[in-house]
């Protein structure tokens, strides 16, 4: 079947497949039009009811508060397709009918992503799915249209880049210099708008981004730390693994990596001037009648995806790249961005990931703890001690410990 919009009437006389396929479309004919009019670029008097308003606005959060790197295509793609099967299945146990070629080359990670991708984002719009079933019988104009978001989806973080652009360096000289470095940063502020001169051919941008298991090196040699950075023989290679200085407060602490991780001031700063507006950090009025982008979005606690984004964005800014690429030498910004997703997803209910929380939700929104709004700790502590769900945390638990210990003993047996 075309992909392209169903000939006119008065050009071309339908036929009873055709007929039906108009007719499930009717209910959407105004979307259907807009996307016609966005693929030819026809020009259209507006009559301030812009049927692709919705989907815009979800796109805008899918990139930054979703996922800024899965293409929706694919998510949609095969995220559909799993869905359709779950709904196939008869019981748990059979399992999921999903195509073989839909699947090949992807891990079980790469899929989990994509299906929980493809839940989030239809559940921003709410006739999400039924627009896409209307549109089965042309798959062409559903994929123009998620490519149509994943576009806006990128030029969200264009956007937020040119924001930063504007007001990052007066966030890093109000909350990162040392009193020693004031002055030569005044000295050099001007010439820090080209961004070649940042990243590690700066000793004060050097600073940031340093590896923090590296911060003494670099502190006893600063010159030297960054030079060899730049040297691609010297043995010192940045990988999106080494977390940066920026993301920390205090020393490093090789016996408890996670002390003062993400406590850094600098992401926490430019995550208030992209979602709460510059405003919110230089004390300047944001333009009257303009919504921030965590008003437009409902956001009011920050999330581990919008937390990541920021410090993506954060770390993009402090390096010498004038145009965004996922790449810097050997460091991957699409890895980084999972890596902080990872610290908050890997363990949930752990107390370093509630604290974290609530100290963002305190420094971005003034907000209070949220520990005890959802934790699994409220739920245990109101049970009885001898209750069903207490034992079944503690069976849990225990099952844990032997799944780690069996491989634990497996890696060990096969060892050469």
């Amino acid at each position: 079947m075309s992909s392209q919009p169903p000939s006119s009437p008065s050009t071309a006389r339908s036929s009873p497949s055709q007929s039906g396929a108009v007719a499930a479309k009717r209910p959407f004919s105004s979307l259907f039009e807009a996307l016609d009019r966005n693929l030819t670029r026809k020009k259209h008097k507006s009559t301030g009811n812009d049927p692709m308003a919705p989907f815009r606005k979800a796109a805008r959060w899918v990139g930054r508060g979703i996922d800024p790197f899965v293409r929706l295509s694919d998510a949609f793609r095969i995220g559909a397709a799993y869905a359709a099967a779950e709904d196939d299945a008869d019981d748990d146990d059979e399992p999921i009918g999903v195509p073989q070629e839909l699947t090949d080359g992807l891990s079980k990670e790469d899929i989990e992503l994509y299906c929980k991708v493809y839940k989030r984002t239809k559940a921003l719009v709410p006739n999400f799915g039924e627009i896409l079933e209307a549109f089965e019988d042309c798959p062409g104009t559903a994929m123009q249209l998620l490519d149509l978001m994943g576009s806006i989806s990128s030029q969200c973080r264009s956007d937020d880049l040119g924001t930063l652009r504007t007001y990052g360096r007066d966030i890093v000289e109000a909350c990162c210099l040392k009193p020693e470095e004031k002055v030569a940063w005044m000295d050099k502020k001007q010439s820090y708008e080209n961004k070649s001169t940042r990243g590690f051919n700066d000793n004060i941008f050097g600073r940031l981004l340093c590896p923090h298991k590296y911060s003494n090196d670099f502190e006893a040699d600063s010159d030297g730390f960054c030079q060899k950075v730049l040297e691609p023989d010297s043995g010192i290679v940045i990988l999106a693994s080494d977390l940066p200085a920026f993301l920390y407060a205090g020393n490093y602490n090789p016996e408890a990596i996670d002390d003062g991780l993400l406590r850094g001031m600098l992401p926490v700063m430019m995550y208030k001037c992209i979602f709460r507006s510059p405003s919110s950090v230089t004390g300047v009025g944001q333009a009257k009648g303009r919504s921030c982008h965590a008003q437009l979005h409902g956001l009011v606690r920050v999330t581990p995806h919008t937390i990541a984004y920021a410090c993506m964005l954060t770390r993009f800014f402090c390096s010498s790249l004038v145009s965004w690429r996922e790449k810097d030498g050997m460091f991957s910004f699409k890895q980084f961005y999972y890596y902080i997703v990872a610290l908050f997803e890997m363990d949930p209910d752990s107390a370093w990931v509630a604290e974290t929380l609530d100290w963002w939700d305190k420094q971005v929104f003034g907000s209070g703890p949220r520990r005890l709004a959802s934790s699994m700790a409220e739920a245990q502590n109101a049970a009885d001690a001898t209750s069903d769900f207490n034992a079944l945390i503690a069976q849990r638990n225990a099952r844990r410990l032997t799944e780690n210990s069996n491989d634990s003993r497996s890696s060990t047996s096969s060892s050469p």
